[in-house]
C-alpha cells in the first residue's frame, strides 16, 4: 500500500498529515473495504468491492493518492500558475532622487529632473500580455474499473452423505447430490439420494421379512440468512420416493419365491441448511431436514399364514411406512 500510493504522488514532498483507516468484510465471495482518510483536516470515505486482496489495495491506494492530490492542488505552488503584476510608478516630486549639490540627478531614461514613466496599460487583444507560468499537470489516476459481483451463481453440492430416521426401521444411510441455481439470497436445488438396501422383518415370523430399495429426489427452496463466517438457510422441502420391495427369507430351511413390486412415497417438510465458506467458491454444508409422509407405503408377504385348500394364500402385513422421517446430510457445495 505504502509503495503504491508513494508511486502515485510522485517524488514531490506532501506536507499534510495523512492518516487511512479500513474495514475489510467478506461478502458474496468478495473483499469490501469501507475507507476512511484523513488529510490534514480534509476527511473522505469510500466503498470499495473486490474479488481479491490485491486488487482491493490497488483501488485503495488510487483512492488515497487522489484524495491527497486533491486536499494540496490549491496551495501547491509547482502545479498552478500564478501571474507576477507590477505596481506603476507614480508622478510626483519623489519620482527623482535629488542629489546633494540640489541638482537632480539623471533618471533612468537619461533625462534630468523629470519622470517619463507613465502608467502600464493592459494590453490590447493585438498584444501579448504579460506570460504566465503553466504548468502541464499529470492526468488524474483513476481507480480500475471493479467487476461488478454476480447476482446468482449455479451451485453443485457433492458428494453428500445422508443419516435417515424413518420411514423404514431402524435408520438408513444413503448418499447422492444436488444441483441448484442461487439469486441473491434465494435458492432453489433439486436433490437425488439413493439409500442403501433395508431388511425389515415380519413381526410373528421369525426369519421372514422383505428387503426395501428407495431412491428419491427432494426439492429445497431456501432463503439464507448470513453472518460474516457462516449462512443459515431456511427451508421448505417437497419429495418423491420410488421404492421397490421383495420378499426374503433369512432361514436357511425356508421356501420363498420372491417377487419385487413398486411404489411410490411422497412427502412434505421443513429444513435448515448450514454453510460455512473454506473459499469463495466452495463451501462445507450441513443440512437437517423433517418430512411428513404424505403417500405411505405398505409392505405385504403372501403365503406366510395358514394355508386353505380352494382359498388365495393369505396376506400378512410386514410394515407400513412411518408417517414422518428426520434426514440429516453433510457434504461440499461449490459455486460456479
Amino acid at each position: 500500500m505504502r509503495n503504491r500510493i508513494q508511486k502515485l504522488l510522485g517524488s514531490t514532498r506532501h506536507d499534510a498529515p495523512l492518516r487511512a483507516e479500513g474495514t475489510i468484510t467478506r461478502a458474496d465471495g468478495r473483499f469490501r473495504l469501507e475507507l476512511v482518510v484523513h488529510v490534514g483536516d480534509v476527511a473522505g470515505t469510500r466503498s470499495l468491492t473486490a474479488i481479491s486482496c490485491e486488487d482491493l489495495a490497488g483501488a485503495a491506494a488510487v483512492e488515497i493518492g487522489l484524495l491527497v492530490h486533491f486536499v494540496e492542488e490549491p496551495s501547491s505552488p509547482d502545479q498552478i500558475g500564478t501571474p507576477t503584476t507590477t505596481s506603476p510608478p507614480v508622478d510626483g516630486p519623489d519620482t527623482a532622487a535629488s542629489n546633494a549639490g540640489g541638482t537632480s540627478a539623471p533618471s533612468s531614461n537619461g533625462t534630468n529632473g523629470t519622470n517619463d514613466a507613465s502608467p502600464a496599460k493592459p494590453a490590447s487583444d493585438g498584444e501579448k500580455g504579460e506570460p504566465e507560468a503553466e504548468v502541464e499537470r499529470e492526468p488524474e489516476a483513476s481507480p480500475p474499473p471493479l467487476e461488478a459481483p454476480r447476482s446468482w451463481h449455479a451451485l453443485v453440492q457433492a458428494p453428500i452423505v445422508a443419516l435417515g430416521v424413518g420411514p423404514l426401521p431402524p435408520f438408513a444411510v444413503g448418499g447422492g447430490l444436488s444441483l441448484g441455481l442461487e439469486y441473491l439470497r434465494w435458492r432453489v436445488q433439486l436433490q437425488g439420494l439413493y439409500w442403501r438396501r433395508q431388511y425389515v422383518p415380519a413381526s410373528g415370523f421369525p426369519g421372514y421379512g422383505t428387503e426395501v430399495d428407495r431412491m428419491g429426489a427432494a426439492l429445497w427452496v431456501c432463503r439464507e440468512l448470513r453472518s460474516s463466517w457462516i449462512g443459515l438457510s431456511p427451508c421448505l422441502t417437497g419429495g418423491m420416493d420410488r421404492v421397490s420391495a421383495r420378499g426374503a427369507a433369512r432361514r436357511p430351511e425356508s421356501n420363498i419365491f420372491p417377487t419385487t413390486r413398486h411404489a411410490t412415497a411422497m412427502s412434505a417438510g421443513v429444513g435448515i441448511q448450514g454453510r460455512i465458506p473454506l473459499a469463495s467458491w466452495i463451501r462445507l454444508l450441513v443440512a437437517v431436514g423433517g418430512e411428513i409422509e404424505l403417500v405411505r407405503p405398505q409392505f405385504l408377504v403372501k403365503g406366510l399364514g395358514p394355508l386353505v385348500p380352494e382359498k388365495p394364500a393369505p396376506s400378512t402385513p410386514i410394515y407400513q411406512f412411518a408417517p414422518a422421517a428426520l434426514t440429516a446430510t453433510i457434504g461440499l457445495e461449490w459455486a460456479l
